[in-house]
């Protein structure tokens, strides 16, 4: 969008809102941006200079930010936006165990500083997209996530004039990296699959339901809000019947991987509200929630005929 055609739309009182998304490139990240691609002038932040030149191609209004958490252009962005949308991150659990000031670095530091921009620039809503391994965090991963989930409730009570607003997810379907996306690859290329536990156990629910938490977040959210989706669990076991046929390797658990993993721990924090989707805490809610563990041992599974009607989304997304 031309700055001349901005100055006529301010002049007409139609400017849209600037919005700027971190990790753009990512499974989540470009499928928020194909969401509010009308609707908002986009910034589109991504290390992937391939990936970012593909999104140009699909979306030629955006404004591409090519670089890491530190680059200028998204500090610039920053300044211009009335929404961040946070959910650049270093994500790899085993990657994080050993490249930990990398990591710390990207989830907490870098969040941090520009969650503090935008802030002193008058942002009016920064969403940041956190995991269920910040609950109980027992890896270098789910630490530097637990530690930026506390910055943001920080900064919350230090500007209030923006709403910081947490989403808490577990896996994402068939994302980026994910295990399904690795598992696809090894059946494509005529590898075994490599299970690192058949018994282990993951939160997990489609890209489309994390996006409409975003959204939920974006029109709904207070400062404060820590969003968690009523999430199903999966078992690799389950996992395993997608890919009948294929050769299996029994690796173990990588350094830094628990068998389960826990979306909430009962008091962590005890007020807010509850909807038909949603836990939302808020430590400055009067209202009392009060829950018990969500642990993905213990939780509702999520059933194999929904796990290949997932698969075949991915698929096609692919193609």
């Amino acid at each position: 969008m031309s700055k001349a055609f901005e100055d006529h739309l301010m002049a007409q009182g139609q400017r849209k809102k600037c919005l700027l998304i971190t990790g753009a490139t990512g499974s989540l990240g470009s499928e928020l941006l194909a969401r509010y691609y009308s609707e908002y002038r986009i910034f589109a932040h991504g290390r992937n200079a391939d990936k970012l030149l593909r999104l140009k191609m699909h979306y030629p209004r955006i404004e591409a930010v090519l670089g890491d958490l530190r680059a200028p252009g998204i500090r610039d962005a920053v300044r211009q936006a009335d929404v961040v949308i946070h959910t650049a991150a270093q994500k790899y659990v085993n990657l994080a165990e050993r490249h930990c000031f990398y990591t710390v670095d990207t989830n907490v530091n870098c969040t941090f500083e520009l969650a503090d921009l935008a802030a002193r620039h008058g942002v009016e809503r920064f969403i940041f997209i956190s995991t269920d391994k910040s609950s109980f965090p027992t890896n270098v991963y789910g630490i530097t996530k637990y530690l930026a989930e506390r910055l943001i409730l920080e900064l919350a009570e230090v500007y209030p004039q923006t709403n910081f607003i947490i989403c808490r997810f577990g896996n994402i379907f068939g994302s980026n990296g994910s295990v399904v996306q690795l598992w696809l690859d090894a059946t494509r290329r005529q590898y075994p699959i490599q299970v690192t536990d058949p018994d282990m156990t993951r939160f997990m629910f489609s890209l489309e339901d994390a996006t409409e938490t975003v959204h939920f977040a974006l029109t709904q959210g207070r400062s404060g809000d820590i969003i968690i989706p009523k999430m199903k669990s999966v078992c690799l076991r389950d996992l395993m019947q997608l890919f009948d046929g294929a050769q299996i390797e029994v690796i173990g658990r990588r350094p830094g991987e628990k068998v389960h993993e826990t979306l909430y721990v009962q008091g962590e924090v005890n007020t807010g509200y509850e909807t038909e989707k949603y836990y939302v805490l808020n430590a400055r809610d009067e209202r009392q929630l009060n829950l018990r563990d969500l642990n993905s041992a213990e939780c509702e599974r999520v059933p194999v005929p929904t796990l290949r009607l997932w698969l075949e989304r991915v698929q096609r997304r692919a193609a």
